[in-house]
């Protein structure tokens, strides 16, 4: 009837839908994980409400939760959304990050003024009854307080897709503009670090220029400090920065003194005249291809770096002030909370509590590792993979600890467990390489290695490992341009350049070998790796006193180390020992030298080398004896080694020659043949005694010894 139609008419018209009520529920089934039903609400919530950027921020997120990136970044660049809202700016760079559109992301970046948005999101009014900013579409609803956050996301994804464009210098400067953003864009700094894109005292610049004090309480400083400064680089002790009441006992003053007139090489700016020993024509030609090859190209690069951190540090204080109010919102969303009393954990007990983190952990793992404590290493590795098996950066550490002590079959295990749950992470197959080019197999170890590489570019042990490879059979340019690459990727790190510099010295180029080994230095003055391949440059150099002094260092260094740690001295340091015997040997200190070698030996017994450098030093001594039974070992471990027959040959002319030992010979056989004229002589004194006595068996001997052929003749008449 039209009265029931009239009716039915105004129910309608007086029943609503709720957008709160299914933004809500958008959001539950976010949480849920049920992403194809958020997308689906999350669709119908934009239309209803005029396509609001928050509802279209929530559609694309779902969209990109479920994988879908090109999708979600599409969405929103069709609503124009990217110049007017922070969160879906955000949303769009992880997006195409995602996809690996980085082309495209930079070309967003770059068209997007972020710093004007920003300013004229933070200069719209704030409602003083709610603290939340008028303008909705700024910050999305009840998320006002987290603008450090958003921008510092911004600025993390900035610097992500630049260093994927291998823009490395901008990728660095976003990283401090994000961690100076927020403290707490743990991300960021952990780029910085594990990408070792800061040197040693950049790090530590950093961690000193870091707004704490804005953006935390005291408390919360000493805590984050805790956290942050356990991430840094572990193999180094900075000299510059530290007095002498600071100075490690290990070294003594004269080998301080000696590293820093390296250290200061390295920093000057001068000719390679200045910088670099001279030596002959004859020993090393220098060519100009020399000075056009990559090695030459690199240190050019180390020389004029593409990133500030004062500059960006700089920067970065700058815009401090220009967004104060929004640096302040963290801190009072804090101190609105301080009546909590149950959340509330006294900060010598949160310190105390907090060494129980596996990334504490983790991070004593390292330094033990960086310290040649393996043993330590693999017992605090064993407890944090108990409780996190597949902590990232403890397998790594476990992978590069198993290999220094050999433990083939434990390593087999561990890159099977890796590739069966995680075939698409470069760890796994970094952890097969490992064990193929541990056994010797190095085409395998390359292709799992290489496949690393392609899985994640920036994984740089995967790179050095590459290079092991190569080195391990001779190869010295592939290898070379495996630690190349490392370089680039592992900026603050001196490992790479390590590696190249060995390469170097194996190919005869001295002088760049030594330029790498002081670049190295100067990011680790105190590694002792670093300390004898310098060593070993210097004798090449013929600079004996400089290598002797070198070696030593590096021998107080272990020790001390050793000691520290409770145990031995392990066998792989052999060849410091023997190399230091050698360079005291050259400068003619003859008894340090046969005392090193006699350590050595303890090291490794079996050792034909150790025998023949013992040997040698007893010869030069006079003390031939003693250096020909040490040949004599030598030869019976090695009996084709060459040098030690002709040395032992010559020791024994040498011998033969001497008057002295002629005479003792002669003297010898004398007493040998006066022994043995008084040993006859006695016989026969003693026969010629008893030949007169004759007694009653030599009368029965004499009848028994008559003529047995006389004949007897017997008369058998009767």
């Amino acid at each position: 009837m039209p009265g029931d139609t009239e009716n039915t008419s105004t129910d309608t018209t007086n029943e609503h839908i709720d957008l709160a009520l299914y933004r809500q529920l958008v959001k539950q089934f976010i949480d849920m994980r049920r992403y194809s039903t958020a997308l689906f609400w999350a669709e119908k919530v934009a239309v209803l409400g005029g396509l609001e950027p928050r509802d279209i921020y929530y559609q694309a997120q779902c969209m990109y939760l479920l994988g879908e990136y090109h999708r979600a970044a599409h969405t929103i660049q069709h609503h124009k959304l990217e110049k007017n809202s922070l969160p879906c700016f955000n949303l769009l760079l992880e997006s195409l990050y995602a996809a690996k559109e980085f082309t495209e992301a930079a070309n967003v970046i770059q068209n997007v003024e972020v710093e004007v948005m920003t300013t004229s999101l933070i200069n719209q009014p704030v409602d003083a009854s709610s603290g939340c900013y008028l303008e909705s579409n700024s910050v999305f609803g009840g998320e006002e307080n987290h603008r450090n956050e958003l921008l510092s996301s911004i600025y993390l994804m900035k610097g992500k897709v630049y260093e994927a464009l291998d823009n490395r210098g901008m990728a660095m400067d976003f990283y401090v503009q994000a961690l100076h953003k927020s403290i707490y864009c743990f991300e960021a700094l952990e780029a910085l670090v594990q990408h070792e894109m800061l040197m040693a005292w950049e790090e530590f610049e950093l961690m000193h220029h870091l707004p704490l004090a804005q953006q935390s309480s005291e408390a919360d400083a000493k805590f984050i400090l805790k956290l942050y400064e356990s991430r840094l680089k572990k193999y180094y002790e900075l000299i510059s920065a530290r007095n002498a009441e600071e100075m490690s006992p290990i070294v003594n003053p004269d080998i301080l003194q000696f590293i820093k007139e390296f250290t200061a090489r390295v920093q000057q700016s001068g000719s390679s005249d200045t910088q670099m020993p001279k030596v002959s024509a004859v020993k090393v030609p220098l060519t100009p291809s020399q000075f056009m090859s990559p090695a030459q190209k690199v240190l050019e690069d180390l020389k004029a770096p593409t990133f500030s951190l004062q500059t960006s540090l700089s920067k970065a204080s700058s815009l401090i002030d220009a967004s104060h109010r929004s640096m302040f919102d963290s801190s009072s969303r804090r101190r609105s909370r301080d009546h909590d009393t149950d959340t509330l954990i006294p900060i010598a007990e949160c310190l105390d509590r907090v060494q129980r983190s596996t990334d504490l952990m983790a991070a004593e793992a390292e330094k033990c590792f960086y310290d040649c404590d393996y043993k330590q290493c693999l017992k605090i590795l064993n407890e944090l993979l108990k409780v996190d098996p597949f902590h990232n950066t403890a397998l790594t550490i476990q992978i590069a600890c198993l290999v220094e002590n050999g433990d083939f079959n434990r390593l087999f295990y561990v890159a099977h467990k890796l590739v069966d749950r995680y075939p698409d992470k470069a760890i796994s197959w970094y952890a097969v390489g490992c064990y193929y080019d541990m056994i010797g197999k190095s085409d395998p170890a390359r292709r799992y290695l290489s496949k690393a590489t392609a899985l994640d570019r920036l994984y740089g042990p995967a790179w050095l490992a590459y290079g092991h490879s190569f080195a391990n059979e001779n190869e010295h340019e592939q290898a070379m341009a495996a630690y190349f690459k490392a370089t680039q990727l592992m900026r603050g790190c001196h490992l790479p350049l390590l590696y190249i510099g060995v390469e170097c010295g194996l190919t005869k180029n001295l002088e760049l070998a030594e330029k790498f080994f002081l670049q190295a230095m100067n990011i680790a003055p105190l590694d002792v790796y670093v300390l004898h391949e310098l060593g070993v440059i210097k004798y090449e150099y013929e600079f004996f006193d400089g290598a002797a002094t070198i070696f030593q260092c590096t021998v107080d260094i272990v020790k001390q180390r050793a000691k520290s740690n409770n145990e031995e001295i392990s066998s792989r340091w052999e060849p410091l020992f023997i190399n230091l015997g050698h360079s005291l040997r050259k400068v003619h200190k003859y008894e340090e030298a046969l005392y090193n070698f006699q350590y050595a030996l303890l090291l490794k017994p079996q050792s034909p080398t150790t025998y023949t450098s013992i040997g040698f030093i007893h010869a030069l001594l006079g003390n031939l004896d003693p250096a020909i039974e040490a040949f004599h070992k030598s030869l019976a471990l090695n009996r084709d080694c060459i040098v030690t027959s002709t040395i032992l040959k010559s020791c024994i002319e040498d011998l033969m020659d001497d008057s002295a030992t002629i005479d003792e010979i002669c003297s010898a056989a004398l007493r040998d043949v006066a022994k043995n004229i008084t040993a006859n002589s006695r016989r026969v004194l003693n026969s010629d005694k008893f030949n007169g006595m004759k007694l009653k068996f030599d009368e029965e001997e004499e009848f028994a010894n008559s003529d047995s052929n006389m004949v007897v003749e017997m008369s058998f008449d009767t």
